[in-house]
């Protein structure tokens, strides 16, 4: 007979909950990874009765119940409703393990929540092509980090890298990269990863307010200190950010008459409100972030040269989406996850879509990306797991390149493995005909010699060559 110690250990390493009832409907065993999804402790689940689930509303189905009833192994799709008040949805398989007499003894139960078992068959997708892969546990919580930062691409693990060693600091830190990258992001967790963490981040975009608001914004003021003034007055985010972190993003749109007053700030670490005589200090830490070149801004004659040099202490450069594609799939799958639990809704995306995610430039960055996700996610057909949508319309013809992989034409399995769904003979012969034609135009001058090594006439070559947009 087998070691109980070692079957329980078994149990505990299998990533979809189990458990096991006796005849009466008891939890008689429970392992981890069961404990996880409804978030109870080993006592309080042992505690538990099949039969008294349904009543008790934590269950819209029994899984259980009904294998005890029919007396063979069941599955369902049920509602979940955990001691600690949240819901899920789960895949649910009972076995009844007989006695002697031809009696259920036991119950053994398998679950799996649905959008856990999506993520699988979503990292199955996105990896298909991979002999080996580390694959993250099935598990409904992230790291911090990893909530917000996705950096599977070399040059975002570079960058988190340095960040995560400068936020141990109060250096100044100076975020620059396309509108879209994550810079707002980026500040955060290093906010987040610095002795200051328990202290507010308090952030202000320099580009969304008029000069005069701006002003009385970052500095505050006194009573009376000009029309419209608060008789209390009013704190300024500077003072606000004593002890924590400012963030001052699209600092590149701070007015050159506000600039100056800011670095004495940023040297004496004092501040003034308006209409005030004396000057507080402030203890605050600095980031910044700009969608534009400061140093272009300064040859300009925008942006001062003494403050530059002040921000430019530690630089961070983002790069664009289109520099760092690994990243592509993660964030996309990300966004998904994210924009299913808001929907409740479980969906994977198909490989089709995520080759012509990751072909696409993505002139908006992150940003751009999440809205496409989230309007892939709403408008996908109902009823089905994957989202097996054509970008083209969303994004442009001319904007999703070939999203091919390396197939050959002789290699028509690796077609259909590619696009099942969509697979033709057609299609098919369409795909040989502009690789073979793109073969022969990247080898040949002009259409007429490549007409002459096809054996065909130019006109022939011109029609094609348009129809594939050659």
């Amino acid at each position: 007979m087998a070691n109980p110690l070692l079957m329980a250990e078994i149990f505990d390493n299998i990533n979809e909950g189990i458990y096991i009832l006796n005849r009466k409907g008891d939890y008689i065993y429970c392992n981890n990874a069961f404990l996880k999804m409804v978030g109870a402790t080993r006592e309080e689940a042992l505690r538990l009765n099949a039969f008294q689930l349904i009543p008790e509303g934590q269950v819209s189905v029994s899984v259980a119940v009904t294998a005890f009833t029919e007396k063979k192994k069941v599955s369902v799709v049920n509602n979940v409703l955990t001691p600690k008040g949240y819901h899920y949805r789960q895949l649910a398989t009972a076995t009844p393990i007989f006695g002697s007499g031809g009696e259920v003894e036991y119950m053994l139960v398998e679950t799996v929540r649905l959008d856990l078992l999506a993520k699988r068959y979503q990292q199955a997708i996105l990896y298909e092509d991979d002999s080996t892969i580390e694959v993250p546990a099935l598990s409904p919580e992230r790291t911090r980090a990893k909530e917000t930062i996705i950096a599977d691409s070399p040059a975002m693990q570079a960058i988190l890298q340095t960040a995560a060693q400068v936020a141990q600091t109060d250096s100044t830190v100076l975020i620059s990269g396309e509108t879209g990258t994550g810079k707002e992001v980026l500040a955060k967790y290093i906010h987040r990863n610095s002795s200051r963490a328990d202290a507010p981040i308090i952030e202000i975009n320099c580009a969304a307010l008029p000069e005069n608001l701006l002003e009385a914004e970052l500095f505050g003021y006194t009573k009376g200190a000009f029309t419209g003034a608060l008789n209390t007055g009013k704190p300024g985010l500077i003072e606000a950010a004593h002890g924590g972190t400012l963030f001052l993003d699209e600092i590149n749109s701070l007015p050159l008459a506000l600039q100056g007053k800011f670095l004495r700030v940023l040297e004496s670490h004092k501040s003034k409100r308006l209409g005030a005589v004396e000057e507080q200090e402030i203890d605050f830490r600095l980031l910044a972030a700009t969608n534009q070149n400061l140093k272009e801004g300064v040859l300009a004659g925008t942006f001062r040269a003494d403050l530059y040099y002040r921000l430019n202490v530690i630089p961070l450069e983002l790069p664009p989406l289109r520099e760092r594609r690994e990243d592509i799939a993660p964030l996309a799958t990300f966004f998904l996850d994210y924009y299913c639990k808001r929907y409740s809704r479980t969906k994977v995306l198909s490989r089709r879509v995520i080759e012509q995610l990751k072909a696409y430039d993505w002139p908006g960055n992150i940003r751009e990306l999440k809205n496409v996700v989230e309007r892939l996610l709403v408008t996908s057909a109902a009823g089905t797991l994957e989202i097996y949508q054509d970008l083209a319309p969303l994004l442009g013809e001319d904007a999703v390149r070939s999203t091919s992989p390396e197939i050959y034409p002789a290699d028509w399995e690796a077609f259909y493995q590619f696009d099942p769904e969509h697979f033709s003979l057609k299609a098919y012969m369409e795909f040989c005909e502009k690789h073979v034609l793109a073969d022969a135009l990247k080898r040949c001058p002009s259409s007429y010699k490549a007409a002459a090594l096809l054996k065909t006439d130019q006109s022939t070559i011109v029609r094609k060559r348009k129809k594939y947009g050659l």
